[in-house]
């Protein structure tokens, strides 16, 4: 049975593992603890809809996020997640995936932040080996991407690579979740995949036709390293043209060519390659400066009564983790000194001690 087989989507087997995948992290969500701990009846019952043709979505609920920037956002039911998961994984993103580039990196198995941030300093080093330190950046940003997304576009991709069958089960759904002619909203499986999958061809003719070869992408968030000025100049008339031919526009205060020596601004880092050949990936200072607000925030809240003190290091450790992941040994003792001095002398405990007292024990 092939990969996209209907059978490998609507099967209560395949609809079990995706229910599966979807509660991870969620499992809290009322609605969410009900449908697993019902799991099978509930199962079994939205297999059989799929196949008697009696399957009906659920209306989305559309809200605003405000960090780290506004979008909208439509939020599926669990159900429809458990379906649109189990489409996604089972026929729609092993199709879609095979003409992918290798330096297309956003949601994809064995790819994301972390390996796209890896790709970009590998690309570093070997710019660096050719050419020195000196260099340009031409760095993009498209304005609006999932608000400004063609849907005739979208659908037309997915009509070329994905069989009938499942190309008909696609359509469906982005027709009964959104209506008019542009705009989606991130929430959803299907939507993710819209998102790396649109600029295929994109990534294709950047590659292949302006023969870019230090290119990475990121969503909508893409580079080129060069030693040429004038070819990025040309890469940057020619790349907006192929994008406007399907119905997005640049973000102009976003996308520009500059000095190699000014560093590199991708995925919440700042890249710079030294005279000596090193890459140094320091945080974003804004980035720093929201935490602290927030942890000033937090504090003066579980001070309060209003959230208990392990909730406030859960949301801390989880951004150390992330800042640890660059050159940050230096900010990261400021940012301990920080955190623990917002407590006070009236928590006996810093920050550490507490960290450290969770740890298991090494047997010995």
């Amino acid at each position: 049975m092939e990969t996209n087989s209907i059978e490998n989507v609507i099967s209560f087997e395949a609809l079990y593992d995706s229910m599966h995948k979807c509660k991870k992290g969620v499992l809290w969500k009322d609605s969410v603890a009900s449908f697993y701990m019902n799991g099978i009846e509930r199962t079994m019952k939205l297999s059989d809809e799929l196949r008697s043709g009696t399957y009906k979505a659920r209306k989305p609920v559309r809200f605003t996020i405000t960090s780290p920037k506004p979008r909208d956002i439509a939020s599926i039911t669990f159900r429809d997640r458990v379906y649109q998961r189990s489409l996604n994984d089972n026929a729609v993103y092993p199709t879609m995936s095979k003409s992918f580039i290798y330096d297309n990196f956003a949601c994809q198995k064995g790819k994301g932040t972390d390996a796209a941030r890896n790709r970009l300093k590998e690309f570093l080093h070997r710019y660096y080996r050719k050419h020195g330190h000196d260099g340009y950046v031409a760095q993009f940003d498209i304005h609006g991407y999932y608000p400004n997304m063609s849907h005739a576009v979208t659908e037309d991709l997915f009509q070329e690579k994905l069989p009938a069958e499942v190309f008909s089960m696609v359509k469906t759904i982005l027709n009964e979740q959104y209506e008019g002619d542009t705009g989606y909203n991130p929430g959803s499986q299907l939507i993710q995949i819209a998102g790396i999958s649109v600029l295929d061809r994109f990534d294709h003719f950047v590659k292949e036709q302006l023969h870019a070869k230090l290119y990475i992408r990121y969503m909508d968030d893409f580079l080129i390293i060069s030693d040429d000025k004038e070819y990025l100049e040309t890469c940057k008339e020619l790349m907006e043209a192929q994008l406007t031919s399907i119905g997005f526009e640049l973000n102009q205060k976003k996308t520009r060519i500059y000095p190699l020596k000014d560093g590199i601004d991708f995925l919440g880092f700042k890249f710079s390659l030294t005279n000596t050949g090193k890459v140094l990936m320091m945080i974003r200072p804004e980035n720093v400066k929201r935490e602290r607000k927030k942890l000033r925030r937090l504090v003066t809240k579980s001070k309060r009564g209003e959230i208990p003190l392990e909730k406030v290091d859960e949301s801390y450790a989880t951004w150390r983790n992330h800042a640890s992941k660059g050159n940050s040994h230096n900010l990261l003792q400021r940012m301990d000194a920080y955190y623990n001095s917002l407590w006070g002398e009236d928590y006996a405990d810093n920050y550490q001690q507490r960290h450290e007292s969770k740890r298991p024990r090494k047997a010995g």
